[in-house]
């Protein structure tokens, strides 16, 4: 495991980090106001392309979104967007970084993202997470975060859009909320 400030995430962690929640029980304005603008993007969709989404539309939102481009079969991922809200909450940017990659850098990371990224793919909805990311013994960074699908047509997913919202909390405060 890296030790430092990059995020402990891995299977023994998934738990804490985050528990799925549903979409009415979001407390996050910025993640409520994401999610309209997908809602509203996807009309009569299942859920919008990502030409649909353009930054511009996300301008308030940008340091907060994360932007993972799905591959070809759907049995990989890479991050291609990563704000600095982002950056900063998980302590370290995985632009272009693929779902071994993370596994290198924390052995069952990129296990762990892929899980969620793979559940959003085969639902083809929004999946939203509430818990903390854990840097050390003192350092906990609560997170609520939500995954939309985009993708060119209603079977196809070939992006998940993550919009996190993130607060640091004391080890006690975080765990309340996790």
């Amino acid at each position: 495991m890296v030790e430092g400030k990059i995020a402990i995430v891995t299977p023994e962690t998934v738990d804490s980090t985050g528990r799925r929640i549903a979409i009415e029980d979001i407390a996050s304005p910025v993640l409520k106001d994401c999610l309209a603008l997908w809602t509203q993007r996807r009309g009569e969709r299942k859920f919008p392309s990502r030409e649909a989404i353009r930054p511009r539309d996300m301008a308030p939102y940008l340091r907060n979104v994360t932007l993972y481009a799905i591959a070809e079969g759907g049995d990989d991922f890479e991050y291609k967007i990563m704000g600095d809200a982002a950056v900063v909450a998980w302590g370290h940017s995985f632009m272009g970084m693929k779902r071994e990659d993370l596994n290198r850098l924390q052995p069952g990371m990129g296990d762990v993202v892929w899980k969620v990224c793979r559940s959003v793919v085969k639902r083809r909805q929004p999946l939203v997470l509430r818990g903390q990311l854990w840097h050390g013994d003192y350092d906990v960074t609560r997170q609520e975060t939500i995954f939309l699908p985009l993708g060119p047509d209603d079977q196809s997913v070939g992006h998940v859009l993550s919009v996190g919202s993130y607060e640091w909390a004391p080890p006690d405060v975080g765990a309340e909320n996790g």
